[in-house]
């Protein structure tokens, strides 16, 4: 059976710190993504793990709340490239 605690919520930094994409993930998603994603750093050392050992519940509810802290590019709100 696998761990219900197993997510986690991550975030993709910028060269001054600053985070430009917000996701919740298990295993190495917060390193891989697909063609039409955004992709991860090349420096590794910018991708930061907010919560770990999480619910996939609980995982949804805190990247949905760290996006509408730092806002989306697209809506005019805020920094980040989230869709």
């Amino acid at each position: 059976m696998k761990d219900p605690k197993r997510f986690y919520t991550y975030a993709y930094l910028r060269e001054d710190g600053t985070p430009y994409y917000i996701g919740k993930g298990e295993g190495n998603r917060a390193f891989y993504k697909k063609k039409t994603e955004i992709k991860p750093p090349k420096d590794k050392s910018k991708i930061i793990f907010l919560k770990q050992k999480i619910s996939e519940e609980e995982a949804f509810k805190h990247e949905k709340y760290m996006i509408a802290v730092f806002g989306r590019k697209d809506l005019g709100t805020g920094i980040l490239r989230n869709r």
